[in-house]
């Protein structure tokens, strides 16, 4: 019996751009392969935030950007969410102090949800009660940011750090924070449905790809 012959698609190179809140087209990321332009609508693309941000603290920064638009000049796309690496985290953690967690899911005013993970440490142990204060205060600040901003935008503030000091004086008022990182987000719903890809795609995979450069395999 005959195996099936497998189709090899020829790739191609196709460079992916910043949203337009950190550049549009004037801060290309990375280049990904590409063998058909619809395959690329929702692929999430990592970049590391120190190439963004330019801050030596943001090495261990993780951003993740999912592609939006295919078109012959390029891939476009969103900032979905961020993350920082375990050794970053597990760094924070010491002993005599209370771990505070946040784990929360916000609303934006363009109606997408976003989870939000925040880490404080405070100066001392503290009382169950205090914690849970501080929890409350991050979660309803949060959401009050969230609700005038759209998602990239709530994002993007917090991967500049924006909101940190705010959090930590109000924090403050119920007992002092010695560490304190908002550690992750994502944005659950920013995707393109499957209905939606092919509006997402200007121009034929025959325009799309004729301007890009062949994937070679060196020999």
């Amino acid at each position: 019996m005959s195996k099936r012959a497998k189709i090899k698609r020829k790739k191609y190179w196709i460079i992916c751009y910043a949203p337009e809140l950190l550049g549009g087209v004037q801060r290309p990321l990375v280049k990904v392969l590409c063998s058909d332009p619809a395959l690329l609508i929702n692929r999430v693309i990592l970049v590391k935030g120190y190439d963004i941000t330019r801050r030596f603290e943001d090495r261990g920064m993780n951003l993740y950007f999912r592609i939006i638009k295919v078109t012959p000049s390029g891939a476009f796309t969103t900032l979905v969410g961020h993350d920082f690496a375990r050794e970053v985290i597990s760094s924070m953690v010491r002993r005599h102090m209370s771990k505070i967690e946040v784990i929360t899911r916000v609303q934006t005013k363009d109606g997408h949800i976003v989870k939000t993970s925040v880490l404080a440490m405070t100066a001392h142990r503290c009382h169950y009660r205090q914690k849970r204060a501080i929890r409350l205060l991050f979660e309803d600040f949060l959401r009050e940011q969230a609700k005038n901003l759209t998602y990239e935008e709530y994002i993007y503030n917090i991967i500049m750090r924006k909101y940190d000091q705010e959090m930590i004086n109000l924090a403050k008022k119920i007992y002092p924070i010695r560490e304190f990182l908002i550690f992750k987000t994502w944005a659950e719903t920013a995707w393109i449905k499957p209905t939606e890809i092919k509006n997402r795609i200007e121009g034929t995979p025959e325009e799309i790809l004729k301007n890009l450069e062949p994937f070679k395999i060196a020999r």
